[in-house]
């Protein structure tokens, strides 16, 4: 069995988690992966290394994160999403 604990919210089941691939509004795979455990933590950790760094959310911190993303708290701003984009189409 493979858990990943923390020191405040407890253990994570990694063999037991319900893991989701959110995709990208292009159709292709997201770069992160979502765990849900049966002891209600969520985890997101990178898809490409599911051994790798683990972020582990209560599930009022889960939703917290989810209503700030939806609401575009995360969001570059203009003027870093226009130099994103310029860089990339010259790629």
């Amino acid at each position: 069995m493979t858990t990943r604990e923390h020191p405040l919210k407890g253990e994570f089941n990694m063999d037991t988690a319900r893991w989701e691939r959110p995709v990208k509004a292009d159709g292709e795979p997201g770069a992160f992966e979502i765990g849900y455990g049966d002891n209600d933590l969520v985890a997101l950790r990178l898809a490409d290394a599911p051994d790798g760094d683990l972020l582990i959310y209560t599930p009022e911190e889960w939703e917290a994160f989810r209503d700030g993303v939806s609401k575009g708290e995360f969001d570059l701003p203009p003027e870093m999403a226009e130099e994103g984009e310029a860089g990339s189409a010259s790629t």
